[in-house]
């Protein structure tokens, strides 16, 4: 298993996707979805976001999944545990031998990122908002992006078998930036701007 610094360049970059949902998008009595005072996240080289408020997650986790990737000629793979619900994000990373590669918290105020394996200077909001994209409320994704100037689109298909696949993207005008499809437990991202694809397979119990 290759492990070199364009890891860190495919985790930062990852995950952000698209959602076209009819439901309204509920604000804050401040009339905010998005937190303040944090660094922004650039979707691309000219376009930014922010990231949403903690409430926005749809639904609650807490699980283990493997994480299997490739960027170029590197491949990587590791253990991670995520848990995400109203009050915020926490996700750790271990490797093969669970010794702990990293960690991320957000509570809607500050990004903590702690980790002695990658550079100090990695911006753990890039992280937070890779988490959100594919598992935060599309409705609310689709207008964070609509304000940045980039789509955000959301389908589901059925398959044959009777389970259904959720496919988000991100457009910048038409071109598709990404593509995350969610289908029997394993969350599936391709980078087309960046060149990277992974893979998010939750472990069974």
């Amino acid at each position: 298993m290759k492990r070199s610094s364009n890891f860190l360049r495919i985790f930062v970059l990852s995950l952000f996707l698209i959602s076209c949902k009819s439901t309204d998008v509920t604000k804050t009595s401040a009339g905010k979805i998005t937190a303040t005072g944090l660094r922004p996240i650039y979707i691309t080289n000219s376009k930014k976001v922010e990231l949403l408020l903690p409430e926005y997650a749809d639904g609650a986790y807490d699980v283990f999944r493997i994480l299997d990737g490739n960027f170029g000629n590197t491949s990587f793979s590791f253990l991670s545990y995520t848990q995400i619900d109203e009050t915020g994000i926490s996700l750790s990373l271990m490797n093969d031998f669970g010794a702990d590669m990293g960690n991320v918290f957000y509570d809607g105020t500050k990004v903590v990122f702690d980790s002695a394996y990658f550079p100090k200077n990695l911006p753990g909001e890039y992280i937070i908002c890779d988490i959100q994209n594919a598992f935060y409320d599309s409705a609310v994704l689709e207008e964070n992006y609509k304000n940045a100037g980039l789509t955000f689109e959301e389908t589901v298909i059925m398959w044959e078998t009777g389970t259904p696949e959720e496919i988000r993207k991100i457009f910048d005008g038409s071109k598709l930036i990404e593509e995350i499809s969610n289908h029997d437990d394993t969350i599936t991202i391709k980078n087309y701007l960046r060149g990277y694809e992974y893979k998010l397979t939750k472990i069974e119990e």
